[in-house]
């Protein structure tokens, strides 16, 4: 187990080496009495490749998921938030369940701008901290203004089966004369030095307002599950002094950490759903690219993983009748790492640069 302490110079070592084996983590872990307590990260990097579906049950959703699925195929599903909650929609309406067609705003992507949305709904009064705007097609700047009353939204909220918001970012643009955060970047036409500040939101901010958006939602609709989720889409720029990608890794750690936060208060029928690692985790282990293998854009989800990701959404809060429905509906992709799946993209994406090149 050890060598010697001495050496063939005569010196003497101070300390013992211990065989590899000895020191590997199973090891250490399969000699603790705690063990059974524990959740493993996955040791055989095939296991990424091998079952996506399996993965996910296995290794991601433990922790997340409720005691047992309360929705029916006809309960209405709300999404708000970043372009993923907008996939999410499309992919469940696809799947033959029932997700709201009113035209909620794009721009929800950070805490402040969703709080700002659902606290108009619930109560008629904005929080005074976001400030709403539209560009129309001639480019010029507006206020956003829906095109349905407040009490069709109101309405919509009462009576919806569950609510799923997305989150996605946590780098915002803020009046400091007013305290307002803009849902999106602030335009150009508006913006005004020392008074349009750009900063990265904490923590707690948006811990209080996943939290006191869960209250207005509460206020509307008392028994719909909440789900809270955090997009995987990174960060298109950034105006930090640092790169995108460090930029985004700040970003998104602030709003995994806010929202573990706000899980761990262990409020009833509220549910994290772990997309993010459903892509981020798992994308920096599998063969296939969890972006862009369909489009060849970087900031673009893979279309064949949300298929499974979906699924997985109605098994873990549908009842097994709405999941059939599901299945019936959804006919799987083949795999990126398959021949057939591989000469689809790449026929996707020769359309697409085709496409792209008649615009230009």
């Amino acid at each position: 187990m050890a060598k010697s302490l001495d050496n063939p110079d005569g010196t003497r070592d101070v300390g013992v080496l211990i065989t590899k084996p000895a020191i590997r983590p199973q090891h250490l872990w399969s000699r603790s009495w705690h063990k059974t307590e524990a959740q493993y990260f996955p040791s055989d990097r095939r296991t990424f490749d091998q079952d996506y579906d399996t993965l996910i049950r296995d290794y991601i959703l433990p922790g997340h998921t409720p005691p047992e699925p309360m929705l029916d195929a006809d309960d209405v599903v709300i999404t708000l938030g970043s372009c993923f909650a907008r996939e999410l929609r499309d992919f469940m309406s696809e799947a033959g369940l029932a997700a709201t067609r009113l035209r909620i705003p794009e721009a929800l992507t950070n805490t402040f701008a969703i709080r700002d949305f659902v606290s108009w709904v619930v109560t008629g009064e904005g929080t005074e901290r976001g400030f709403r705007y539209d560009r129309l097609e001639s480019g010029e700047i507006e206020e956003w203004v829906p095109e349905e009353e407040r009490e069709t939204f109101l309405k919509a909220f009462q009576e919806a089966g569950a609510f799923v918001f997305a989150i996605g970012l946590a780098e915002v643009w803020e009046d400091v004369e007013t305290g307002g955060v803009f849902w999106r970047g602030v335009p150009k036409e508006m913006y005004e030095a020392g008074r349009h500040v750009f900063r990265v939101t904490t923590v707690e901010e948006n811990r209080e307002n996943i939290l006191a958006t869960v209250d207005l939602l509460r206020a509307a609709n008392p028994t719909a599950p909440i789900i809270v989720s955090l997009s995987p889409v990174p960060l298109e720029a950034t105006f930090r002094p640092m790169s995108c990608m460090s930029a985004d890794a700040v970003s998104k750690s602030v709003l995994r950490v806010a929202i573990d936060l706000v899980m761990q208060e262990q409020r009833e029928n509220v549910y994290y759903w772990p997309g993010f690692e459903m892509i981020r985790w798992v994308g920096a282990h599998a063969s296939w690219p969890a972006y862009g293998f369909h489009d060849d854009r970087a900031r673009h989800v893979t279309r064949w993983a949300i298929g499974p990701i979906i699924m997985a959404f109605g098994e873990t809060f549908y009842r097994p009748e709405a999941v059939e429905l599901m299945r019936s509906k959804m006919e799987p992709a083949p795999s990126p790492l398959s021949l057939v799946g591989r000469w689809q993209a790449r026929g996707e994406r020769r359309r697409k640069r085709r496409s792209m090149e008649k615009k230009h």
